[in-house]
């Protein structure tokens, strides 16, 4: 790794600098702040008036690039099926599945791997929200479209194309966003949410924005990246859940994992979410469930319970991902229920 000095301009902000060097501010601060000294460290997310130079990391664009075309040693596709359900005192209410094909490239030796998303359909009832799922369809294939950099636990450690999956934002904001069904509706009932949404994208694909945890929320990153690539010695994760009946309250969840068997060069492992609600959190789901939900299912809180397990089936030798299901359950007992099953599974012929 070589390393060089960026004289700093009056214009430059470090949103600037981070931009034009595809990296994300946090990663900017942390690369000059390990190899400046301490007199010429960054507190904060501001220049210093005092510092003349920045420590950047010499030929970043070029080592992205080269990432791109290197060879990975693993290539698979994936189908998955996602089955979202609600239900009102009992009575279904919504009911959205949805079927995705992902490519995954893997070169597990040096920890970086490539996903996009390559098919995507949906059942969606009722069909007045099937509009909605065309713009949240467009942004997924935006999303996932990614290059990335792997943690020792297996996890996104950084995202090397942001600079690309940005640029693929905001061609779609200029050639394809006003078309959509859903957005020609809203535009005529609630222009300022149209704004609103924009200013949403503008954030989640921001060159600078640190969002590799969020990609875990997906349930196909949940499955593919985690421990099991790296190690058989798995440790309990601490998981934050947002919550699906009363957002956007964060639920903190302890991640177990078992191994269940080995067995014909197959591994079963179990994830399992456990959580204790405070006090305080406890309050605040009874404060946002009569808010949201109790003018419409007419009956006070009752008690929230929470089921989230996942079971995988990888390849013993290679790490990779061969099956898995994950089943997430919320509800206020006898009031509402909100459960995903999502299921995924290795394509044996269609392969890349």
């Amino acid at each position: 790794m070589e390393i060089v000095k960026y004289e700093i301009k009056k214009e430059d902000t470090l949103e600037l600098i981070a931009e034009k060097e595809g990296i994300s501010v946090k990663e900017l601060i942390d690369f000059h702040n390990d190899n400046c000294g301490l007199t010429n460290m960054i507190i904060g997310n501001e220049i210093p008036m005092q510092l003349n130079f920045l420590i950047l990391e010499k030929n970043r664009k070029k080592q992205i690039e080269k990432s791109k075309t290197n060879e990975f040693e693993n290539k698979s596709r994936y189908r998955c099926e996602q089955i979202n359900t609600s239900k009102f005192n009992g009575n279904l209410v919504h009911y959205v599945e949805q079927k995705f094909q992902y490519l995954l490239k893997m070169n597990l030796s040096n920890k970086t791997a490539y996903v996009k998303l390559e098919d995507y359909n949906k059942n969606i009832s009722p069909a007045m929200i099937a509009d909605t799922f065309d713009f949240i369809e467009a942004t997924e294939r935006i999303k996932n479209n990614i290059l990335f950099t792997l943690n020792s636990k297996g996890k996104i450690k950084e995202v090397l194309n942001k600079e690309e999956i940005y640029s693929n934002w905001n061609n779609f904001k200029k050639n394809e966003f006003y078309d959509l069904s859903f957005i020609k509706k809203l535009q005529e009932v609630n222009p300022l949410a149209i704004e609103e949404l924009i200013k949403i994208g503008d954030k989640q694909f921001s060159i600078s924005i640190n969002n590799e945890e969020e990609y875990w929320r997906n349930f196909f990153y949940f499955c593919c990246f985690d421990q099991h690539l790296f190690s058989d010695n798995w440790d309990v994760v601490s998981f934050d859940l947002i919550s699906t009946i009363v957002p956007p309250i964060v639920i903190p969840l302890q991640i177990r994992y078992d191994k269940v068997d080995e067995n014909n060069g197959i591994t079963t492992i179990r994830k399992v979410a456990e959580y204790h609600l405070s006090d305080d959190i406890r309050q605040k789901i009874i404060e946002r469930y009569d808010d949201l939900h109790k003018n419409v299912v007419k009956y006070d809180f009752t008690e929230y319970k929470l089921i989230f397990r996942a079971t995988i089936e990888i390849d013993s030798e290679s790490r990779v991902l061969k099956t898995g299901k994950v089943v997430l359950r919320e509800e206020i007992s006898d009031n509402i229920e909100n459960e995903c099953v999502f299921t995924i599974k290795k394509l044996e012929n269609f392969t890349p």
